[in-house]
């Protein structure tokens, strides 16, 4: 059993914002989004969301247009096709065409963000289907006239799903920021955070090509280079949020004086790896992820009401609950995460 890969497209402005609102889509808004974990970028599609082995991927075409007709659908429908005709079929869970949105010719409910192929009118379809076949047809891609069957292709066409992109890219950007707190970043600041989402996956596509390729298992993959990880992303979300990097920056000066305090066979430099390694494991812990956001809400709403306050008295203020809530921070975890966001956005 293999995969090979094929010629990838050449990026538009256009294309590469498409393609990052379709890996926001499967990252915050898809029924499969808590068991995504990473993204492999030009490989199999546009964007493949994948779980942590990467043997469940979750495969997207992305088109940039807006008014596109029941025959381009069809002609864009090829690469996913391809895929369900692949040796590598049974790995691809979910099929997706992302699309900026379709005419008034293929829906009898326009205001459907996400539909099937049954959901179009009866003419929309025949024109779907009878365009993807030509379009396999017209492609070297060596699929049999038996893959291109009616009964494969409409086996094909009850999978698929279509998904129309939401109008601002902040859209994408608020369901990644799980705070009600004063910290909520204005549409500019979302706006930037996107910017640079799109650039980290676009700059992906600059890795040595991979055409021609071959793999015999999806995990394969992460072997060229494209890859990128939720964590990445939701990371580059919470540092731009508190403007400062909490796995890697300084020690956050109101931690320093909180430091002095200890008696000095006290190794501060683990102490400080301990707090960093716990703030880590609390953020990613997907069995309560809004612990961390409550918390932080609470630690900013006491910090608004007493900038000066030091973080032991910051400490005192929060609720014991909301302490208690995150399971992976100590006390001393607890005041470099004040310490954190004291010195990134009260200072």
């Amino acid at each position: 059993m293999g995969y090979k890969f094929i010629s990838v497209e050449k990026g538009t402005p256009a294309g590469n914002d498409a393609e990052a609102r379709a890996l926001l889509h499967l990252l915050c808004f898809s029924n499969e989004r808590d068991s995504i974990e990473q993204f492999a970028i030009d490989c199999f599609n546009d964007v493949t969301g994948m779980d942590k082995p990467c043997m469940v991927l979750h495969d997207v075409q992305s088109k940039a247009g807006k008014n596109i007709t029941p025959a381009k659908l069809g002609e864009y429908l090829v690469t996913l096709f391809e895929n369900d005709a692949s040796e590598f079929v049974c790995y691809f869970k979910t099929l997706t065409l992302f699309i900026g949105g379709v005419s008034p010719s293929v829906l009898d409910d326009p205001g459907l963000s996400e539909f099937g192929f049954y959901d179009m009118r009866l003419k929309a379809q025949d024109s779907v289907r009878q365009h993807l076949i030509d379009e396999c047809r017209r492609r070297d891609n060596g699929l049999s006239d038996e893959q291109i069957s009616n009964a494969k292709i409409d086996s094909f066409l009850k999978r698929v799903r279509f998904v129309t992109a939401k109008t601002e890219s902040v859209e994408y950007i608020q369901p990644l920021v799980r705070t009600s707190s004063a910290i909520m970043p204005d549409k500019r600041k979302m706006e930037r955070i996107f910017t640079e989402i799109r650039d980290k996956q676009s700059a992906l596509k600059n890795c040595a090509g991979i055409a021609g390729k071959s793999i015999n298992r999806p995990d394969e993959v992460m072997d060229y280079g494209r890859i990128l990880k939720r964590r990445v992303i939701e990371l580059l979300v919470i540092e731009r949020l508190l403007n400062r990097d909490f796995l890697k920056d300084d020690t956050p000066d109101s931690f320093r004086s909180y430091l002095q305090s200890f008696p000095p066979d006290v190794n501060d430099e683990e102490l400080v790896e301990d707090c960093r390694n716990s703030l880590y494991l609390q953020y990613f812990d997907k069995n309560d992820r809004d612990a961390f956001w409550h918390l932080l809400d609470e630690i900013v709403a006491a910090l608004d009401a007493s900038p000066d306050a030091s973080i032991e008295m910051i400490h005192e203020c929060i609720d014991i609950e909301s302490l208690k809530s995150c399971v992976h921070l100590d006390k001393r975890a607890h005041l470099y995460f004040i310490a954190t966001v004291k010195d990134g956005l009260f200072r």
